[in-house]
């Protein structure tokens, strides 16, 4: 792959934007959840049913929003270079991210009907991290690794459930927007040589 900006980039402005949208996207959530459960708030009079229908389909709206972000950027930041269309790479990351979340969306619905949401953020933190190693091989960056940091704290929020959407915010903020800045060093010096 050359060291052009691919449509999926997500390193500099868009890796750390992502990081950012996906914090604030984190903290709502567990804001949301913290109202239902403390029985205070606006969420505290929605039936279960419909809360739980609502924690199902926001991620959706997160993905859609953050996705339209992403294109939207490396768009402006491809027509500099003059480069236009999907490039094959790209292509192949959509189609393998976009499997792992109606993964993960399947596997939840299903974590919700047993009861057992405590499985669901380690179960996307480590596919996350098994799709970011499997994507390796369609980028320049360092995938590899931050999947495996994925995977670590997938294996985290199992052991330490009372701090999942702490490491969820660290995973998909923090390591995104440190991904994004490397990445963004990484670009520029191989430009400069």
């Amino acid at each position: 792959m050359s060291s052009k900006i691919h449509n999926l980039s997500l390193q500099g402005i868009t890796g750390i934007l992502f990081g950012i949208i996906s914090i604030l996207f984190i903290v709502l959530i567990n804001m949301l959840i913290k109202q239902f459960t403390s029985s205070s708030g606006i969420t505290s009079v929605l039936p279960i049913s419909f809360f739980e229908i609502l924690l199902l389909f926001a991620p959706v709206l997160f993905v859609i929003v953050a996705y339209l972000i992403v294109i939207r950027i490396n768009k402006r930041r491809r027509k500099k270079e003059n480069l236009k269309g999907w490039e094959p790479n790209a292509k192949k990351i959509r189609l393998l991210f976009f499997t792992q979340f109606v993964i993960l969306f399947i596997i939840s619905y299903i974590c919700i009907q047993i009861g057992m949401l405590k499985l669901i953020i380690p179960i996307l933190l480590l596919l996350y991290g098994i799709s970011c190693i499997i994507a390796n091989h369609y980028t320049n960056g360092f995938s590899k690794i931050l999947g495996f940091f994925f995977a670590l704290q997938g294996v985290l929020a199992i052991i330490f459930t009372e701090v999942q959407f702490l490491l969820l915010g660290i995973a998909f903020g923090g390591f995104h927007i440190v991904y994004a800045l490397i990445n963004t060093n990484k670009f520029i010096q191989s430009i400069g040589d």
